[in-house]
């Protein structure tokens, strides 16, 4: 009996062997491969962390991560990513600054970069040209958004504002006949945020009715906000969207907001309107022009 046995002990031996060799490799690998994606994780990190302090409206922070991202950045994309960032909330921060368009413009022309980063760059880099009167700047990268964008609202988005843009230059129009007609035919599917975000709003000072809403904002984003991170589902963030509604109503930005709080839940569930950010996270478009349209027919 014991000499029938030992046969099978030299292939256990040889077994045992070949799983110590496989096992030591592969962790050998893995050791590899997590230095390698700690290497190219800081970069990703902080970009993560920049694009919710941008939809959190915390815009000098935001830029911060942006820059550190940049330096971080080990390859074309993660520095177009991080370029496009550090321009949208260069924008938000201080309006026109010329070293916004020039990140943005950089992320634009990276031809390494995914479509969705590049377009949305151009988008931004567009509408600040726009706003700062340069229409020769605008035109180009607004075509090249409309022309390129990879999803939906991206390409609802581009094409409202080149449509509106297009619509205020008539030799415009007539110089490029194909492009205006295709924005003709595709405005019947633009929902009626994207037909009110396509305008350039008009600029103004901010009311002593919108203080109290505007200091609330502040204290959240300074004070709460660092500690629970970026938790709002929706576009744009809540805290964003209170912004905006006391700067545009006033005091009735708190009943605004409570409204938002009752309805974010079936927004959710519901997944209407996804709009996919810079960093791949899928967030869900409820913009105040949805909701605050009784209030400016009065107005």
């Amino acid at each position: 009996m014991l000499r029938k046995k030992i046969p099978g002990l030299l292939p256990g031996i040889f077994f045992c062997v070949l799983m110590i060799f496989l096992v030591e490799g592969g962790a050998v690998r893995a050791e590899g491969g997590n230095a390698v994606g700690r290497a190219e994780s800081a970069s990703g990190v902080a970009l993560e962390l920049g694009n919710e302090l941008l939809a959190e409206g915390r815009w000098a922070a935001a830029r911060v991560e942006g820059l550190r991202a940049r330096e971080a950045a080990e390859n074309a994309i993660e520095t177009a990513r991080a370029n496009l960032l550090i321009g949208q909330a260069a924008l938000r921060e201080d309006g026109g600054d010329s070293a916004a368009r020039d990140h943005l413009e950089a992320a634009w022309l990276e031809t390494e970069a995914c479509p969705t980063v590049r377009c949305e760059a151009a988008l931004e880099l567009g509408r600040a040209a726009w706003a700062a009167g340069d229409r020769a700047g605008a035109f180009l990268p607004l075509k090249y958004a409309f022309q390129h964008a990879d999803n939906a609202p991206l390409f609802w988005r581009s094409g409202a504002a080149l449509y509106f843009f297009m619509k205020g230059d008539k030799r415009l129009c007539r110089a490029e006949p194909m492009l205006w007609q295709a924005l003709q035919s595709s405005r019947d599917a633009w929902p009626l945020w994207v037909w009110r975000e396509g305008r350039l709003p008009a600029t103004r000072g901010p009311s002593l009715l919108s203080m109290p809403g505007r200091w609330i904002v502040r204290l959240y984003r300074t004070q709460i906000a660092p500690a629970i991170g970026a938790r709002c589902d929706l576009e744009p963030s809540c805290s964003e969207y209170f912004r905006q509604a006391s700067a545009a109503h006033g005091l009735l930005g708190f009943p605004i907001m409570a409204d938002r709080f009752v309805r974010e839940p079936s927004v959710v569930v519901t997944k209407e309107k996804p709009v996919v950010m810079p960093d791949g996270r899928i967030r869900y478009a409820d913009p105040l022009a949805d909701h605050d349209f009784w209030l400016r027919r009065k107005q």
